[in-house]
């Protein structure tokens, strides 16, 4: 019952959760959580050997761009309205919006989300440090928090509120660091206001949310097709996609996953010859949605079960609570997955952790802090020793990412400045443009890319797996670049 409850939490906790809002903008709350499911099976059919050994388009790895040249951004015409952009000049202070985040419906479960401190403690420690060293090339930072709590019944209407203190009760030149949901409306909502966002939560939308939002660039993770794309390269490298393997496939609304999977998930299936089952589920869009996710997960169980699937890919939060479910039933498929290995290592029984296979790109979250894959880079001991200073260590995967992915976000925005970029669309497109140049703490080996399609995000990519000699997860054979959609 524990497990159950546990699950439940991790569900709306941080761990890649997110909102998929109507056209309307209305929430409503027929459509939350994951259910009901719309399953679609299919068996494709054996294709010639030429077809399929040659890779589809979508798992191709664009050519790297030149360091020092802004890609392309296309915005949709109605998504962005026109405003005043807000010009940043000589070396006049420049107030950065941080988001905060809250668990307290983990915290009120006596669940431990993989904070040691609060968000707002590490985001004050780490503005006071870069403001004694001269702040961003030389431009004090204000800080301006925005308060969320997963434990919120709408999260839409929560971050409303957040982007109303960014944009109208303040005027914060971009939004800097981890944010546990990707909403369309906070997007626009930034947008429109021509604040750049240095997105550094889990999925910054798909590729066509990109292409609306201009002023998004990722400094962590892909697009929901490219996340998905890297899952199927690896497994398809480390041979766990055979044909005559069938997959099922947990895909959900979160960060437009739907229009990624039809787009670019499908047609890699079926260009590589494979049987799947896929549920698709409507995502949450509360803290109060999470009860019926879980039941569409166990019900996505049984389906999977009962039809023969050997292999079940899905996110963490899913899989955790799909593993549960299937222990209970004594069902043991292959699990496939991106990031998020150290919170299902943490939870998820034993017996069916052995059989997950991660392909991640972000050490912090993919491995428990003593199994990472090297030491600590000069990058990331720089970002923990601001903390150090006013008295905060370090010592759960989240007390890292969530550092690591601010000290990313404010070290490009410096060098955007320092590149000449006054305004905040500029500011989205060099920070994007320095990224294949730019040595990080939070991705794998430091390593970003841009590309056309994909304003950002890592740029590598390994696998981890069971390892039986401390029992835990640790990241096996060699980085892999990340599939451009």
């Amino acid at each position: 019952m524990r497990r159950l409850w546990l699950a439940t939490a991790l569900l709306a906790v941080s761990c890649g959760t997110t909102v998929h809002e109507p056209t309307s903008q209305v929430a409503s709350s027929g459509d939350a959580g994951l259910a009901p499911p719309v399953v679609q099976q299919q068996t494709v059919p054996q294709t010639s050997a030429a077809a399929t050994s040659a890779a589809p388009p979508e798992s191709r790895t664009a050519s790297p761009r030149t360091p020092g040249t802004r890609p392309t951004v296309t915005t949709a015409a109605s998504s962005v309205a026109p405003a005043k952009q807000h010009r940043v000049a000589n070396h006049d202070p420049i107030q950065i919006g941080f988001v905060t985040t809250s668990v307290g419906n983990a915290q009120s479960l006596g669940v431990n989300a993989g904070s040691s401190y609060s968000d707002q403690s590490m985001f004050s420690a780490l503005v006071a440090e870069y403001n004694k060293h001269g702040g961003l090339d030389g431009h004090p930072i204000v800080p301006v928090y925005g308060a969320t709590d997963t434990a919120s019944s709408n999260w839409a209407n929560q971050f409303q509120s957040v982007c109303a203190k960014f944009t109208q009760d303040n005027h914060v030149q971009a939004v800097i660091g981890y944010v546990f949901v990707f909403l369309p409306s906070f997007e626009r909502c930034l947008a429109n206001a021509h604040v750049a966002h240095l997105y550094g939560g889990y999925q910054p939308g798909d590729v066509v949310d990109q292409r609306q939002y201009p002023t998004l660039v990722s400094t962590a993770n892909p697009t929901t097709d490219g996340a998905w794309l890297t899952v199927l390269d690896g497994a398809s490298r480390s041979g766990l996609l055979a044909k005559g393997t069938k997959i099922g496939l947990l895909i959900d609304t979160c960060a437009d996953g739907d229009r990624a999977y039809s787009r670019s998930v499908e047609p890699w299936l079926k260009a590589h010859g494979l049987s799947y089952q896929t549920v698709i589920g409507n995502c949450a869009q509360g803290s109060t949605d999470v009860s019926s996710a879980v039941t569409a997960v166990g019900n996505a169980e049984l389906r999977f079960a009962s039809s023969g699937v050997k292999v079940v890919l899905g996110s963490g939060p899913e899989l955790l609570v799909f593993m549960e479910a299937a222990q209970t039933q004594g069902y043991q498929p292959q699990y496939l997955t991106a990031v998020g290995g150290a919170a299902l290592e943490a939870n998820a029984p034993t017996s069916q952790l052995k059989n997950l296979h991660g392909y991640g790109w972000l050490p912090a979250v993919d491995v428990d802090p003593d199994h990472q894959p090297a030491a600590r880079t000069p990058q990331q001991k720089a970002c923990l020793a601001m903390l150090v200073k006013h008295g905060l260590q370090a010592k759960q995967y989240n007390d890292f990412m969530t550092a690591y992915a601010a000290c990313d976000g404010l070290d490009l925005y410096a060098k955007a400045l320092a590149a000449g970029a006054s305004t905040p669309i500029q500011v989205a497109q060099d920070v994007a443009a320095v990224e294949s140049s730019f040595t990080g703490a939070l991705t794998y080996d430091g390593k970003l890319r841009a590309t056309s399609v994909q304003h950002g995000g890592p740029g590598v990519y390994r696998q981890y797996a069971w390892t039986a000699g401390c029992s835990c997860l640790t990241y096996q054979g060699p980085t892999y670049p990340i599939p451009s959609p």
